[in-house]
């Protein structure tokens, strides 16, 4: 075996001298705190009650013999009697050297020799640690030991004892396969500072828990499915965040993310391997990296990476009663209904929560615990069969959508792109500019359209809305199956199909009541009311009206606005003025429905393209957001940044303090400052209450008397000028308060 090198010469005589320090200066440090204690408390300070002096320093010194010899550490170097730079053959010398009484057991009881089972234990551990070179290496760099004590410990029978032997299962180690990245000290800077979180596991192939631990990473890591309905289904991270591996081979990476003792400043593994480190977008300093130390289990760790540190909502759990009541009822109706349904009852995927968070303002996400007594409820009034399932519920009377069976992140993430409007668009301020229903922005079809059309049907939400959405989409439907017709069999299309084909023409709706400002300049008529504002009382019922409105730009506005240079605050204003279209509003005062309306759409539109009319460049009211409330209060259950900020630098705290405590050099110290504390603080001589006593009052004292008399007589003297009818008394009251102090003194 090679030895080892200069750096890690340098590592083992530093590990080696702090643990020789400890063990010899700990009977010196311990008589000298008790010899300074008794010094000071009791010949410095006149201390009447030595034996407490006494018993406080014998308390300190048992709990120093206690946790200190619990903090002294010996290496396995140590208990074989060997160099740190043995070979294999020198350590196998030892080993039997050491472990031979233990066999000869009818030798040991003539001789009355007796072999403890925790020295023989010690020695086995020690032997096979040192004897194997991958566990060597991480016994030397990191100080891992994961040879468990066996239950031989407690017990003294020979035979059971030698049962357990030997105590690692495996010595020769099956590498890890693994579809995740493998990091070096090359490609790691590209994680470090990236726009992406990554989530990197440490580990080495002669650890046991990173053996066990390979499978539970590629669940983790592999593209599952976002419903759990057997072994080979799981949530994952795939789509959401990178994930890694750095094996412990890569000396120099893995000391830069292993934990550092804050005593000694050895890199370390606090909760052993394997151990698992976040890297957060954006993240350039190893100081922001974020460790994980809970269980390592997969629903954990993966709720952590995805709850944590990503800050995606959790998806909540609803049943049949209240997911009607509480999602459908009370979602409100510009949000799609987004359900997914599960078997075993896990918590959803994290690319299924990322969508949570990216979809909030168009969707609302709930789950449903699969039950067989349900069944015939889903089936008959969703259309959902079986579980794993994904249900789209969009317009009321439109038929629910439903996925069967499992779905990856992309394939989820392209239902949400195509369902995450209604079948009859809702007109929104995050919907505007994307339908072309927006004077500041352009068509559908690119800003090479000059002139371009938006159909609204503008009302109040209730029932007669309801109806009148379903008039509308079936006049979309009619559009989609003229235009799909008459490619089949050449016939021309009518105009209205024809601009829908070429992305000139939208349809969609407006809720009167929470876009009451945009309603109002629409309707303009003496029952605006009955379509546009709140409910009133006494109201009579609601009047959904259809607008149509035109937009129209001028061919060379574009650059005429890039060759024109603003100068004042009022050219500002005019540019803003002219980057707007031109509007032109139109109202429908027909029957509802579907083939008339479609004439009159089709019929406006092309006296919008053929005539001249008129150009009005007015700004529209602006679109309020409908929900105000984000996906953190929906359903999200994470602290904020602060708080977690707060959080962890607390632990950080308390794992260095506690690296402190257990450093046995730096415990002699900390005691040494305890006991001196004591003595000159909690010791210090009592004050004799006679000498208070004999002490002078300065109250009583002639001079003070003196002097406060003198004052008297000044003040009784201005006293007497200020009120010359007053002289008489105030000469009294002097003489009398002379008196008193007279037979005081």
């Amino acid at each position: 075996m090679e030895g080892p090198s200069c750096g890690e010469e340098e590592d083992k005589e530093g590990r080696r001298w702090a643990n020789q320090t400890a063990r010899q200066s700990k009977p010196l440090f311990s008589l000298l705190s008790l010899a300074l204690s008794m010094e000071i408390a009791i010949r410095k300070h006149d201390v009447r009650s030595p034996w407490r002096i006494y018993a406080v320093a014998s308390i300190i010194m048992l709990c120093h013999m206690l946790y200190g010899s619990h903090a002294a550490y010996k290496s396995y170097y140590e208990v074989l009697g060997i160099k740190e730079t043995a070979t294999f053959e020198e350590i196998f010398a030892a080993y039997q050297k050491l472990s031979e009484p233990w066999y000869k057991e009818e030798e040991n009881n003539e001789q009355g020799i007796h072999v403890a089972v925790t020295s023989i234990i010690e020695v086995q551990r020690a032997f096979e640690i040192l004897s194997n070179e991958k566990r060597r290496q991480d016994y030397d760099h990191f100080g891992l030991d994961e040879l468990q004590e066996t239950e031989a410990l407690a017990k003294a029978n020979k035979e059971e004892v030698l049962d357990a032997f030997p105590l690692a299962k495996h010595n020769d180690f099956v590498p890890i396969a693994s579809r995740t990245t493998i990091l070096n000290a090359t490609n790691f800077l590209s994680a470090l500072g990236s726009d992406e979180t990554w989530f990197i596991q440490l580990y080495s192939l002669a650890s046991t828990g990173s053996q066990s631990f390979a499978d539970t990473w590629e669940r983790i890591g592999q593209p599952n499915r976002f419903c759990r309905c057997s072994q080979t289904s799981a949530e994952s991270l795939d789509g959401v965040a990178n994930l890694g591996r750095v094996e412990l081979v890569e000396i120099q990476l893995a000391r830069l993310l292993a934990e550092k003792n804050r005593a000694t400043g050895h890199p370390f593994f606090r909760h052993g391997l394997p151990s698992i480190l976040a890297i957060p977008p954006s993240c350039k300093h190893l100081n922001c990296l974020v460790r994980y130390t809970d269980k390592m289990t997969y629903e954990n760790i993966a709720d952590w990476c995805a709850t944590s540190i990503l800050k995606l909502p959790r998806i909540l759990y609803y049943s049949p009663q209240s997911l009607v009541t509480d999602v459908i009822q009370n979602a409100g109706p510009d949000k799609i209904k987004v359900i997914g349904f599960s078997k075993t009852g896990e918590r959803a995927a994290p690319y299924f929560r990322k969508a949570a968070k990216d979809y909030w303002q168009y969707a609302i996400f709930a789950f449903v615990l699969w039950r067989e007594q349900d069944a015939v409820f889903w089936e008959t009034r969703f259309g959902v069969e079986s579980a794993p399932a994904l249900l789209f519920l969009k317009d009321p009377g439109v038929q629910p959508v439903v996925y069967h069976g499992p779905m990856n992140s992309s394939s989820f993430g392209g239902a949400m792109e195509a369902h995450k409007n209604h079948v009859l668009p809702q007109l929104r301020s995050i919907t505007a500019e994307e339908l072309g229903c927006d004077a500041t922005g352009y068509s559908r079809g690119g800003k090479e359209v000059l002139t371009w059309y938006c159909v609204i049907l503008a009302g109040k939400p209730g029932i007669e809305l309801s109806q009148m959405r379903a008039v509308l989409r079936s006049v979309q439907d009619d559009l989609l199956r003229d235009i799909d017709s008459n490619e089949d069999d050449g016939t021309p299309v009518t105009t209205a199909a024809k601009a829908f084909k070429e992305k000139r023409l939208s349809l969609t709706w407006l809720d009167g009541e929470k876009q009451k400002k945009y309603c109002f300049f629409l309707v303009h008529s003496d029952d605006v009311h009955e379509t546009c504002g709140p409910k009133r009382y006494g109201e009579a019922d609601n009047v959904p009206k259809i607008f149509l409105v035109r937009y129209k730009r001028d061919s060379g506005e574009q650059e005429v606005l890039k060759e024109k240079k603003w100068k004042n605050i009022w050219d500002v204003v005019q540019e803003e003025q002219e980057k707007l279209a031109s509007l032109l509003v139109a109202s429908y005062n027909g029957t509802m429905e579907s083939q008339k309306i479609m004439s009159w759409i089709s019929q406006t539109i092309k006296d919008g393209d053929t005539q001249d009319l008129p150009n009005f460049k007015v700004e529209t009211p602006a679109l309020i957001p409908e929900d105000t409330i984000t996906y953190k209060k929906q359903a999200a259950e994470f602290f904020s940044d602060k708080v977690q900020k707060v959080y962890y630098k607390s632990t950080d705290l308390r794992y260095g303090f506690s690296d402190v405590i257990r450093d046995p050099k730096l415990f002699q110290i900390i005691i040494v400052v305890a006991a001196l504390y004591l003595s000159i603080y909690y010791f210090r001589p009592k004050t004799n209450s006679n000498t208070l006593n004999s002490q002078e009052d300065p109250l009583s004292s002639p001079s003070l008397s003196n002097q406060s008399e003198e004052n008297s007589t000044t003040d009784n003297t201005s006293s007497t000028l200020l009120n010359p009818q007053d002289t008489l008394a105030s000469t009294k009251a002097s003489a009398d308060l002379r008196k008193r102090k007279e037979v005081t003194t």
